[in-house]
């Protein structure tokens, strides 16, 4: 019997990505207590929309890394893609003990105005819907690069699904 067997997570951990990279959707990030007794504390934690994933307890190199990608907010992190993998090199103190890394899946770069109006013309939503909805969140333009997050959210709330396109359109 191996460790991971006798002492199973409950969250996402290195023995859960060690045959591989795994690509997940955000569904939500939210602030949980986690650990016990005196190891007890507040940590943000990532659900996927695949119910079989456990959750993942982000730490902040992991945060920073989406961040940079998909925005301060992880409101905005929803219907995103992420990839996870294992990095052997993590270190805890001195000691090297290997954990679990993120990383942004390729594809998932900037959305193209007019892919994102195709898409959403494709869940039954019109252009005017579209540019209504990307107003209702305060845009005024729109670039591929930096509203292709809040375009997302958009199209994966209508469809509960993210897609990925490119390319930079104002409108």
């Amino acid at each position: 019997m191996r460790r991971e067997q006798a002492f199973p997570s409950s969250y996402l951990s290195q023995e859960d990505v060690r045959a591989g990279p795994v690509r997940r959707i955000i569904d939500d990030v939210r602030i949980e207590t986690v650990g016990q007794g005196e190891r007890e504390t507040e940590k943000p934690v990532m659900h996927f929309r695949e119910k079989d994933t456990k959750p993942f307890v982000v730490n902040l190199t992991n945060w920073t890394t989406i961040e940079a990608s998909y925005g301060p907010d992880s409101d905005g992190w929803r219907g995103r893609p992420l990839e996870l993998y294992l990095d052997p090199g993590v270190k805890f103190g001195r000691e090297t003990v290997g954990g679990v890394r993120v990383r942004i899946p390729s594809g998932a770069a900037p959305l193209a105005l007019a892919d994102a109006v195709a898409e959403a013309l494709k869940l039954g939503r019109t252009r005017d819907d579209f540019l209504a909805a990307l107003k209702a969140r305060g845009l005024k333009g729109y670039s591929a690069t930096k509203d292709a997050a809040t375009a997302r959210t958009i199209l994966a709330d209508w469809a509960g699904a993210e897609p990925a396109f490119e390319d930079t359109i104002p409108f």
